[in-house]
């Protein structure tokens, strides 16, 4: 035997959230949480509102409702002077995949649901960014990190050589 102990490792995430699961009293432990959303209904809490995107990774005390003003599920025309918390965000009326677009630089900075104003608010921009997260918990670390850093701003739309009208004379 040696008298050489063991270092002593951090949990990896995967190993916190598994744990997690096995001690909420949110569902039953056979809920994967690890595995991409949606999540099975009998692990949605009874007390979260019906037809919203659930991430069992955000705490229920944490979420604001549609008054407050740094949020999840608007863009600001404005880079907000605070981390947003998140919101209740409506799930896909058709039971698909509801994924999260964070926009850092655009003409509104923010986290939507829906890719094509996420697009309305980076197409045109020079050195525009989004981007696509599968959770809502993913997209508000993304942003809120990037918020921290000094990478969230407001730009300017460009028009390119394609915006241009064009006129052709054919001979």
């Amino acid at each position: 035997m040696s008298d050489q102990k063991t270092p002593l490792v951090a949990p990896t995430p995967a190993d916190a959230v598994a744990s997690a699961a096995a001690t909420s009293s949110i569902g039953a432990s056979s809920v994967d949480y690890s595995a991409p959303p949606p999540y099975p209904v009998s692990a949605v809490p009874a007390s979260f509102p019906a037809n919203t995107v659930y991430d069992p990774l955000i705490d229920l005390d944490a979420y604001v409702d549609a008054t407050y003003p740094r949020r999840s599920g608007i863009l600001f025309s404005k880079v907000p002077s605070g981390p947003l918390k998140p919101a209740y965000l409506p799930a896909n009326a058709d039971g698909s995949k509801t994924f999260f677009y964070c926009v850092t630089v655009g003409l509104k900075v923010g986290i939507v649901t829906d890719a094509s104003i996420a697009a309305e608010y980076t197409n045109g921009v020079s050195s525009a960014f989004k981007k696509k997260c599968h959770s809502h918990s993913a997209a508000l670390k993304y942003f809120n990190e990037d918020l921290a850093n000094g990478k969230v701003r407001i730009g300017k739309y460009r028009k390119s050589s394609r915006d241009r009208l064009v006129w052709c004379v054919i001979v």
